[in-house]
């Protein structure tokens, strides 16, 4: 097995990649309001979660994907996982309210705190 592919992610189908992710995306925000950690306020009109976005945003960074690419492609071909996607540009506003948020979520990624 070469050295690369020995992560357990690296056998997991889209699918089941993208039920881990919104699975652990949102038992890390519940822990992070039972600490009393302040979510980003949901935007006007904001029908998609925000355990929704931030799980699309890691999926397609964790597909090595172009953000803005992925995400409208995402919006055809992952309808029924997202049903409520918003506009490009209010994607990018949650995010950027959501940018420490995210970070954290990274980190915990990469501390090998993360899905499996």
């Amino acid at each position: 097995m070469q050295q690369d592919r020995e992560h357990p992610l690296y056998y997991l189908d889209a699918e089941t990649l993208l039920v881990a992710t919104y699975i652990w995306v949102d038992d890390e925000l519940k822990a992070l309001q039972a600490q009393d950690f302040k979510l980003p306020p949901k935007q006007k009109h904001q029908k998609a979660t925000l355990a929704e976005l931030l799980t699309l945003a890691i999926f397609l960074l964790l597909q090595g994907q172009d953000l803005a690419k992925g995400y409208l492609a995402a919006k055809t071909t992952l309808k029924a996982y997202f049903p409520s996607l918003p506009h490009l540009s209010r994607f990018y506003r949650v995010l950027q309210k959501a940018q420490g948020l995210l970070a954290h979520l990274a980190m915990r990624l990469s501390g090998g705190q993360g899905l499996l």
